[in-house]
């Protein structure tokens, strides 16, 4: 039996997009579950240090999520070691990825596509990054309506692997 299961959010800045994902779905995961993933976020900027976009702390405590000590951290090659699914916010994160670290893109997906039946036309979460409260709202909405749906395959993912 493995001891964990590493779930990685990208999207450019860390401070938005991904770290208001990486608190969504630590706060769905059942607690007998959760203790053996690790879910983190990072971004592509390179940024490091920098805590979450104050809407963005704002839009996920209205779910019930603080991400009040997030501080931003770049994609690094350990970071995508330990990452069984990678997760991005947009096309240019995954194509970054793909370039950056073609060692790991088996596990790269886009969001809005992974476990998707269908792919959908237009898969970025669109940044809200320096916009008002309502437009972090609205990604977060996004955000959770997408994690609400690949919720089941993830935990089915995680049992797989802790099962090995």
């Amino acid at each position: 039996m493995k001891n964990e299961y590493g779930i990685l959010f990208v999207c450019t800045g860390n401070t938005c997009r991904s770290p208001m994902a990486e608190g969504l779905l630590k706060l769905k995961l059942p607690a007998d579950i959760a203790v053996f993933v690790s879910v983190q976020s990072a971004g592509i900027l390179g940024l490091t240090g920098s805590p979450a976009a104050a809407n963005a702390i704002n839009a996920v405590h209205e779910y019930g999520v603080d991400i009040m000590g997030h501080v931003t951290q770049p994609i690094t090659i350990d970071l995508l070691r330990k990452s069984n699914l990678v997760l991005c916010m947009a096309r240019n994160h995954h194509d970054f990825l793909v370039d950056k670290f073609p060692t790991f893109r088996d596990n790269y997906f886009l969001l809005k596509n992974f476990a998707a039946t269908k792919k959908v036309q237009n898969p970025d979460i669109f940044d809200p990054i320096g916009g008002k409260l309502s437009a972090y709202r609205e990604c977060c909405q996004i955000i959770d309506r997408e994690i609400e749906r690949i919720l089941p395959v993830i935990l089915r993912f995680i049992e797989g692997a802790l099962a090995e």
